[in-house]
């Protein structure tokens, strides 16, 4: 039981000593030129501490958990909890976008980029074969065709008609 009372003696130390700021300057005093995440931090902290305290003086109180002041405490501190996470989520939106890679989905791109690209290549390659093979058909049916045309000097000789 002195451990308990102990630790319980000491934990109010500390916090006396970190309200202590608090009984000397008014929270305005305190906060003229903090930018406004801060004042707000400073009074969630202070409404997190009274209610935590008014609760642990209710608890040591004997109070029952049915207790209707116990209830609104523990509702208050569930309010206040949170401003604390809507104050921790601004202060997160205030860094920016945090930018994370997904490896494995770089990886994936990566690797559908390289194979369309070798498809692409591929097709690239075959289209040239494929002219190529073209060329000397080409030059074939070209080389038959002037040889079924009629030259220029000689026109072939009219066939005379029987009257």
């Amino acid at each position: 039981m002195a451990e308990h009372l102990e630790n319980t003696s000491a934990a109010l130390a500390a916090i006396e000593e970190y309200l202590a700021p608090l009984t000397k300057k008014s929270v305005e005093e305190l906060t003229a030129n903090e930018p406004p995440i801060e004042k707000a931090k400073l009074k969630v902290g202070l409404a997190y501490s009274v209610n935590a305290l008014l609760y642990i003086l209710l608890k040591t109180q004997g109070a029952s958990s049915k207790d209707l002041r116990q209830t609104q405490v523990k509702q208050e501190l569930d309010r206040v909890k949170g401003f604390v996470q809507k104050i921790k989520y601004s202060e997160e939106m205030a860094k920016g976008p945090q930018v994370k890679i997904d490896a494995q989905a770089a990886g994936r791109f990566i690797n559908n980029a390289l194979s369309s690209d070798q498809v692409y290549a591929k097709a690239v390659k075959e289209r040239e074969e494929e002219k190529k093979e073209e060329k000397p058909q080409a030059k074939a049916k070209a080389t038959k065709k002037q040889k079924n045309a009629p030259t220029k000097g000689k026109q072939p000789a009219k066939k005379q008609r029987k009257h």
